[in-house]
């Protein structure tokens, strides 16, 4: 987990990361690269999908190059910069659309209750409240964040 600073919230690692794919075509495994190529700033869904993709450029580099040496590799690093922004904007979109959720399922709820007792006595309808009440706060948090980020970021 990364601490973000200022507001102490708590971002995920393994989500907070943008993927690269490199290509590299050297004489030998110690020498200078003649030619490179690299895509960046990508997800992973993205980097997955267009393997073949990258492949295939390697395969037209090996056949322009047939007797050096062509590593591709892949990896990821933390997002910075505008790659963060997106992915902050991302989990703040989504964590809005969970509150409005289960706000309108408690009011749809609240409209169709039919027992005896009121619906406020209801352990189900209190930990509701709460889940409720956390998913805010993490809004609230990651809202400010992502103010932050902008403000940093022009």
């Amino acid at each position: 987990m990364i601490i973000a600073p200022d507001n102490n919230l708590k971002l995920d690692a393994a989500t907070d990361v943008v993927h690269y794919f490199q290509i590299h075509v050297k004489k030998s495994h110690g020498s200078d690269t003649i030619e490179y190529m690299v895509w960046s700033d990508m997800t992973f869904e993205i980097r997955c999908k267009y393997t073949w993709y990258f492949k295939y450029r390697a395969a037209l580099l090996q056949i322009k190059y047939p007797k050096y040496l062509v590593d591709t590799s892949w990896g990821n690093v933390p997002a910075q910069g505008r790659s963060l922004i997106r992915i902050v904007q991302a989990k703040l979109i989504r964590k809005k659309g969970t509150v409005t959720e289960y706000k309108n399922k408690l009011r749809k709820a609240e409209e169709n209750w039919n027992q005896i007792f009121p619906i406020t006595d209801d352990i189900r309808y209190q930990n509701t409240l709460v889940l409720i009440a956390k998913h805010e706060a993490e809004l609230n948090q990651l809202d400010a964040y992502y103010k932050s980020l902008i403000n940093t970021n022009p």
